[in-house]
């Protein structure tokens, strides 16, 4: 470590878990960190990573012989655990003897500070979690080399278990850096050791008024971030909207870093102050300068002109025309610099802005377990936070998905987090999970000595909201309609005109930006893209439905992703598929939204055609379970049989390859048959064909094998190959020709089923369809693995896994999985195959692609049964189970299993 202070002992770099049971309950920690490391580094190069070993090996012998467990290090900080208080003081003491005695190079000795506390944790994994796992870090950083500092709970416990001719010094009460109560402190007097050391590194090493906090500081990228820019500027605005933590993150900078600042860091609240002409004086009052008949700005000219001072200037954004006095003080101050929390900029010259993101959320998925939740910052907030509304919480690998979603519906916001964690004192886990629909009424009752816009999340947005002119504020309410964000081009076409709004949409957002109430985010081809957090979005939303605009608002916004969803159904399966694939991902909130609102206002028409519009994206992407829910919803809609012909058959035939792909084949027969008949009534000979293919595949209403539905469906097959030839459309020939050689070989007619093939194929690399190309690898690949030739078919298996995970394709990498399982399985890979075969079986339950499950015969890819009584392929399986799609799909490509995916595979 350098002399910057320890790091909090958080999940993320710690390594080295301990070998025996670790302790629970009351623990007593031992946290050691060495002193200048930054310039042994320098000085020694490569040679420190030996004198770093050396110091190890030292700590880790004497935590071992008083039962202590090492579980965790960073850099060269160390964080071991014990059952007891006396233990770790006796390890702490014969550790510190060792690093004396030991022979370290001239000039270069190796000099620790420790830390002893000792409090209630609790486990989560390997994990620990608690705010004495902070305090033990902070009360280390206090300390210097050579030092050993015990908190006065590791003092009561320990009792008179000291070693013998050890005493503890009493250093009196500290507040150290973390912010929160004082702590009194006390030195371990070391016989035959240095026991006079400098001023301890606290608060009271520099003048300051830093006001106590009442909970510890979440956020560690920031803080580091924070202090880098800070390095390098003399004004560092900290942006961002109400709840995301802008207050606190200042005050801890302040705290970190006030070694560096030799007349103090001081804070100002601005939060009362509204006149930018009193903004002076406010500072004066806050650093002790007496004004007298001078100008408030001229005197405190006076006191800051040759003082090395950090000010903190908080909510600085209703007083923003104090912005010049600020300047002033920076050129006639040169050693000032400026920490300001604004929602928007100062607009000054040199001024650095740092937008402080929401904490960093958990991985999205809903099979996270409490050790890997832990490594949110998102996560560890809400369970410190809860454990102080409710010591009884504990997070469990049961709960840890609802805590990863709470955290995740509130974007990671700081004050959210911490108001719906006060919740758990009334509410468990599921309950305020359910409750969050509505979000504004939830989170509140913060702490009453709070100011009040932060006890409630509405009163922090308000506080945003009041600031807006009305062009801004009639912007910020009509983007609302938008779920997940906007396209430049889809806010001015929905929000706009401009004469609507007063003021030009572009202008408008980027205002709206700079005052924290929308954020830009990575732009989609090159336009600018904009999203609300969905706290803010559902204030917005609020004021939109009280200004009586929601209403068209909402039908523009339908009218324009049904749009954008017809506009890209015709690229989702060719050369730029995932291109097309990816748009609509990125705007999958707003189709849904547009949908939403087409079944609530009993628009049939919209709703049918936006599920034949996005069916296809749908089974890509795996969404097949909302795909099923959505199209049955607008089926079941009112006057959806007096709807234009050609609408009803192209739903259908959509709700028919969604109950397909979802292997329900009585319900794709039922549809697909419905279609046929409409498509009959018509004159539109492409639909025909279209409808005469898909029922090819459900010919037979009531079977479960695929081999009696391929064998009646070949005539209507045969029949659709006709008139798509007829019609010239290469791409349905192409198509029809993949699904008659699936008839042919369930039929044993292996020889037209491999031409077919191999001419679907050709064709669809001609016409760059990818997922044609796919689909015929797949077929052509598993046609050599069943009929016992698995070496010429994995060429066609790699190219059509490619193919798929070029355009993420879930469905064909799924399916492709499966088919490198049965690869394996036919060269006797045993470990490949039921670990290939549990990703598989992962994948298909968060995809509901369940057409895996319908035996074809000759052709039947389903997922191996899985052998209970065979331990060895039960922990293969799982560990397929854990891996991730990228990981699975480089896995059968030929890769190793990564050992953080899977764990131990010896």
């Amino acid at each position: 470590m350098s002399d910057s202070p320890a790091p909090s002992p958080a999940k993320s770099g710690i390594d080295a878990p301990a070998a025996r049971p670790l302790p629970t309950g009351t623990v007593t920690f031992l946290f050691t960190d060495i002193e200048g490391s930054t310039r042994l580094i320098q000085e020694l190069g490569d040679a420190y990573r030996q004198l770093l070993n050396e110091h190890r090996a030292l700590l880790d012998e004497a935590i071992a012989r008083y039962g202590g467990s090492v579980i965790g290090t960073e850099g060269d900080a160390v964080f071991a655990a014990f059952s007891d208080a006396a233990s770790a003081v006796m390890a702490s003491v014969d550790a510190q003897r060792a690093l004396a005695d030991h022979a370290w190079p001239e000039g270069h000795a190796i000099r620790v500070r420790m830390g002893v506390h000792a409090g209630e944790v609790t486990l989560v994994g390997g994990d620990y979690v608690g705010l004495t796992l902070h305090r033990v870090a902070r009360i280390t950083a206090a300390g210097h080399g050579g030092q050993v500092l015990l908190s006065d709970a590791a003092r009561a416990l320990a009792g008179a278990d000291l070693p013998a001719g050890v005493e503890l010094r009493d250093l009196g009460e500290h507040r150290l850096r973390d912010l929160t109560h004082p702590e009194r402190l006390f030195q371990a007097v070391i016989p035959g050791l240095p026991s006079s050391f400098p001023a301890l590194r606290t608060l009271e090493a520099r003048p300051n008024n830093l006001p106590v906090e009442p909970t510890t500081f979440v956020g560690r990228t920031e803080i580091e971030t924070a202090r880098r820019l800070l390095a390098g500027t003399r004004l560092l605005t900290l942006t961002g909207p109400g709840g995301t933590g802008k207050t606190r993150l200042a005050l801890q900078l302040g705290a970190e870093m006030l070694d560096e600042f030799r007349d103090g860091v001081f804070f100002v609240p601005l939060d009362t102050v509204t006149d930018p002409e009193l903004v002076p004086s406010t500072i004066d009052h806050a650093l002790g300068v007496e004004v007298g008949n001078s100008p408030p700005l001229d005197r405190l000219l006076e006191h800051l002109r040759d003082r090395q001072t950090l000010l903190i200037l908080d909510n600085f954004e209703q007083v923003v025309d104090a912005g010049q006095s600020i300047a002033r003080l920076m050129r006639d101050a040169p050693n000032l610099k400026v920490v300001a929390t604004s929602r928007i900029l100062l607009r000054i010259y040199g001024e650095q802005e740092f937008s402080v993101p929401p904490l960093g959320l958990p991985r999205a998925t809903d099979r996270i377990r409490a050790e890997e939740a832990m490594e949110s910052e998102a996560v560890r907030l809400f369970i410190e936070r809860g454990l102080a509304a409710n010591p009884a919480f504990q997070l469990t690998d049961e709960n840890a998905p609802a805590v990863a979603e709470i955290v995740t519906r509130l974007d990671g916001l700081p004050l959210a987090i911490e108001l719906a964690a006060a919740r758990l004192r009334i509410l468990p886990v599921e309950t305020l999970r359910t409750r969050l629909d509505e979000r504004l009424a939830v989170l509140t009752g913060g702490p009453r000595d709070l100011p009040a816009r932060q006890q409630t999340l509405r009163g922090a947005i308000d506080w945003s909201h009041d600031l807006l002119d009305q062009p801004d504020r009639r912007l910020f309410e009509r983007f609302a309609v938008f779920s997940g964000g906007a396209c430049l081009s889809q806010a001015e076409g929905i929000c706009g005109p401009a004469s609507e709004v007063g003021r030009d949409i572009l202008d408008g957002l980027a205002s709206l930006a700079e005052q924290s109430l929308v954020r830009g985010v990575p732009p989609s081809e090159s336009e600018p893209r904009f999203a609300m957090l969905a706290t803010i979005r559902e204030y917005a939303l609020e004021q939109l439905d009280t200004a009586g605009e929601a209403d068209v608002l909402r039908s523009r916004h339908a009218e324009t992703y049904l749009a954008v969803a017809e506009g890209a159904a015709a690229y989702l399966t060719g050369r730029e598929a995932g291109r097309w694939l990816d748009r609509l991902a990125l705007d999958h909130d707003n189709l849904r939204a547009a949908f939403d609102w087409a079944v609530n206002e009993g628009r049939a028409e919209t709703a049918l055609r936006l599920v034949s519009a996005l069916w296809r994206f749908w089974q890509i992407r795996g969404h097949l379970f909302e795909a099923t829910e959505r199209a049955a919803s607008a089926l079941r809609m009112d006057g959806v049989s007096e709807l234009p012909t050609p609408i009803r058959t192209r739903a259908l035939g959509a709700a028919g390859s969604i109950a397909y792909w979802r292997g329900d084949f009585g319900l794709t027969h039922a549809n697909y048959e419905a279609a046929l008949a409409a498509a009959r009534e018509s004159a539109d000979r492409h639909a025909l064909a279209e409808a005469l293919y898909n029922f090819g595949f459900a010919a037979v209403g009531d079977a479960t094998d695929g081999t009696a539905i391929y064998k009646a469906g070949r005539p209507y097959l045969e029949e659709a190959l006709a008139l798509f030839r007829e019609l010239g459309d290469e791409r349905g020939i192409a198509g029809a020709l993949w699904a008659l050689a699936i008839a042919e070989g369930v039929m044993r007619e292996f020889d037209s089923a491999r031409t077919h093939f191999e001419e679907s194929l050709a064709l669809s690399r001609k016409l760059g369809d990818e997922f044609g190309v796919g689909w015929a690898n797949h077929m052509l690949g598993m046609f050599e693995v069943n009929l016992g030739r698995p070496d010429p078919g994995e060429p066609f298996l790699r190219e059509a896994l490619e193919t798929f995970t070029r355009s993420n394709d879930l469905s064909g990498i799924l399916i492709l999985l499966l088919d490198f399982a049965l690869l394996a399985a036919a060269r006797g890979e045993t470990d490949r195959q039921w670990r290939l075969a549990g990703a598989a079986s992962a994948l298909q339950a968060s995809t509901g692609l369940d057409l895996v499950n319908v035996p074809i015969g000759e052709w039947s890819w389903e997922i191996p049964k899985l052998p209970e009584d065979d331990e060895e392929a039960v922990r293969r399986w799982r560990e397929g189970q854990e891996l991730s799609v990228d990981d699975a799909v480089a896995y059968a490509l030929g890769g190793a299993p990564r050992e953080e995916a899977v764990g131990t595979t010896a």
